[in-house]
């Protein structure tokens, strides 16, 4: 009997690196088909948000993105965005780029592969309901399980992760922070992660007011703005 458990325990923890472990330890830090961040001798970054839309925060970023400028890229969840078509429309108008997250914001590491792919064709269906192409994506997390790859590549997108994560989502992370790490730490051709959506006590509330100061001080130093598809083709 404990010999049995003890094989049962093998064959778990074997699942678990195969299905789990590997794929993440080889689309994160290895493969080159991963876009996290573009050599460039422009002072060009990528500004993109995630899990939004939400009237309670992408509203106040469009905002200041407006006040400032700026275009960026949303990559939004595609319940969410069905269930917001007039903010997806304000972000249309006004020049940004939106572009797919995933269809709810759930953790994909142990998703069946049936599952995967159903919520990508249900993310894309809701997207095209809404007049929006699709040209990437970003997994949930940044987590891939190893179908997540073939299920974007069928459907012909190019998946995004970051280079630049101000980890804005925490409740122990100010406004500050998120200000000093991206004035400090942001280098040409980088892709920032931040937030419209989710994140612990309001936490968007304190990225729009980083970005109040971050994005004219960037702009200062000589950096331009660019969406995902504007720096993928520099990639």
């Amino acid at each position: 009997m404990i010999e049995r458990r003890g094989k049962m325990k093998l064959f778990i923890f074997c699942v678990v690196i195969i299905y789990a472990v590997v794929p993440n330890l080889y689309y994160r830090k290895i493969s080159k088909k991963i876009i996290k961040k573009v050599s460039s001798k422009e002072k060009i970054i990528a500004l993109t948000f995630d899990d939004g839309p939400d009237p309670r925060y992408t509203l106040k970023l469009l905002d200041v993105l407006k006040q400032n400028n700026v275009r960026c890229t949303f990559f939004v969840l595609a319940e969410k965005a069905g269930r917001y078509p007039d903010i997806i429309k304000r972000i249309e108008n006004e020049g940004h780029y939106i572009e797919l997250h995933s269809l709810k914001h759930t953790n994909d590491i142990f998703k069946l592969p049936n599952k995967t792919e159903e919520d990508l064709s249900k993310s894309l269906k809701i997207m095209k309901n809404l007049g929006i192409k699709v040209e990437f994506f970003r997994p949930t997390w940044g987590i891939f399980n190893p179908v997540t790859f073939h299920c974007a590549k069928i459907n012909h997108l190019k998946i995004v992760l970051w280079s630049i994560h101000a980890m804005d989502w925490s409740r122990w992370v100010t406004a500050d922070y998120i200000k000093n790490k991206l004035i400090k730490d942001v280098k040409p051709g980088d892709i920032i992660l931040l937030h419209d959506g989710r994140g612990a006590k309001e936490s968007p509330l304190k990225t729009v007011k980083a970005l109040k100061s971050v994005l004219p001080a960037l702009k200062r130093d000589g950096y331009r703005f660019v969406m995902i598809n504007e720096i993928y083709s520099n990639n």
